[in-house]
């Protein structure tokens, strides 16, 4: 073998896509076996607020411009989506359920997918939702020292992402504690955001209802004149981080915290988004959190931002537990190839040692027959 064929065997490239409510996050990473962690080579933005159709062909042509041989395909996608893939009617596909009308039933996965078959037949897929997938990442961050691991992002909505047990959470469909019920701030009249129609308990007193990027522009539109003009979501980047309305975001976001920690026992929250941009926020919810748990359970009160944080790779955390995802796959193959030839060693060496005891038995058995013989024939 050459050496430009040794170090072709020793990289491989994988594909990644972050389909978020707003844009989608696609890149292509080299990755060195053994090595350091993935290198972005290319990156692109496409926006997704518009026909679907429109956003993942532009995808396609993305993936496809280059000739890499795609070892896998790692997606990190906003939800509801159909992640089982025995159930093929939905896998791969967003949800009716969705908030986003024009994106239900709408199969993401096949275009993706068959935008890389065409150097690699065998491309891999790893199919997660935006909010496990940075959840996983951040869990393998860990090490190895602890075993679960929560993410929370605050936006357009609010969505939680979920490491138990080494494992990211599935089963019906995935988590989705951004439509748990909280108790509000006293004296607050708000009670939900207008997106909750089809939405558990009508978005009322929810953590999205209560915190997301709607639902604060939401509330403070209730704080203006009745003749005023709506106010974009844009209008809460300008507001004083004192402002009343991170008070009710911070309470709601630290009730979910509580419920993490009092349910799951969990062991590391990380929250990300946009909402999370705000200076002081991260503090309010930790110190809020403290205050709801009450002294029930130990918290490390002195330094709280060793059990509630905010993700180091910041807005590219959807992005990067894509593929964190893909890379996921490459080592459980990888780690599937070793088993099998230890296996197969462990086999060989089996069949090698029954032979062996086949033929010293023989052999003993010859010399006994022999010496038995001369003894008879004395």
């Amino acid at each position: 073998m050459t050496q430009e064929e040794e170090e072709e065997e020793d990289t491989y490239w994988i594909a990644a896509v972050e389909a978020g409510g707003t844009s989608f996050q696609i890149a292509i990473c080299q990755v060195v076996t053994g090595g350091a962690r993935p290198t972005i080579v290319h990156r692109r933005e496409i926006p997704s607020d518009q026909a679907p159709h429109v956003t993942l062909e532009a995808c396609a042509s993305f993936f496809k411009q280059f000739s890499y041989p795609y070892r896998v395909l790692g997606i990190a996608t906003f939800g509801p989506v159909g992640l089982r893939p025995e159930h093929p009617e939905t896998y791969g596909r967003i949800l009716s359920t969705s908030p986003k009308e024009a994106w239900r039933n709408v199969d993401l996965l096949t275009p993706l997918r068959e935008a890389c078959l065409s150097n690699n037949p065998h491309i891999k897929v790893r199919l997660e939702t935006d909010v496990n997938a940075p959840a996983w990442a951040e869990y393998l961050e860990g090490n190895g020292k602890i075993s679960s691991c929560a993410y929370i992002t605050g936006g357009t909505g609010v969505g939680v992402g979920l490491v138990v047990n080494h494992k990211t959470v599935h089963g019906r469909m995935h988590p989705e504690g951004g439509h748990v019920a909280v108790l509000p701030l006293p004296t607050d009249t708000f009670g939900g955001y207008s997106w909750g129609t089809n939405c558990p308990y009508g978005g009322q007193n929810t953590v999205e209802g209560l915190a997301s990027a709607v639902a604060l522009t939401e509330r403070l539109q209730t704080l203006q004149s009745p003749d005023a003009p709506p106010l974009q979501r844009s209008i809460l980047s300008t507001l004083p981080d004192d402002h009343e309305i991170w008070d009710h975001a911070a309470n709601a976001l630290a009730s979910l915290c509580t419920t993490l920690l009092l349910t799951l026992s969990i062991e590391k929250i990380v929250l990300g988004g946009g909402v999370m941009k705000r200076p002081g926020l991260l503090q309010k919810i930790q110190r809020r959190t403290v205050e709801l748990i009450n002294g029930y359970i130990e918290l490390p009160i002195t330094n709280m931002s060793t059990l509630i944080t905010t993700s180091a790779a910041g807005e590219d955390a959807g992005l990067v537990g894509a593929i964190v995802l893909a890379q996921s796959a490459c080592c459980d193959e990888e780690a599937a190839r070793e088993q099998q030839k230890l296996t197969k060693m462990k086999q060989t060496a089996f069949t090698y040692g029954i032979w062996h005891r086949l033929l010293v038995g023989s052999l003993l058995t010859a010399v006994l027959c022999k010496r038995f013989y001369r003894t008879t024939n004395k």
